[in-house]
């Protein structure tokens, strides 16, 4: 409330990009587990790696964008890991 008594909305900043990132990379997480289908799902996480980077360059909700990177990646080394061990 200003000193007029009107109510003002505060502006809350979103990163779009941020979230889109954590939410593909949870879900190319969860289709990696599929058997035999999970590499087919691979751009799934580099884009969430991506959108991850483009989120870290805006100023602000950089924490999701993180979480998205950390995710792409992990899920990218498990993969890795599983076919070097079944293989």
């Amino acid at each position: 409330m200003n000193d007029k008594g009107v109510v003002m909305n505060k502006q809350t900043q979103t990163n779009a990009a941020a979230t889109v990132s954590f939410w593909i990379a949870v879900l190319g997480f969860f289709l990696s587990l599929l058997p035999f289908v999970g590499w087919v799902f691979a751009p799934i996480w580099m884009i969430a790696i991506l959108f991850g980077m483009v989120g870290l360059a805006k100023g602000h909700n950089r924490r999701l964008a993180m979480y998205g990177i950390l995710i792409g990646l992990f899920t990218f080394a498990f993969k890795i890991v599983l076919l070097q061990v079944f293989v």
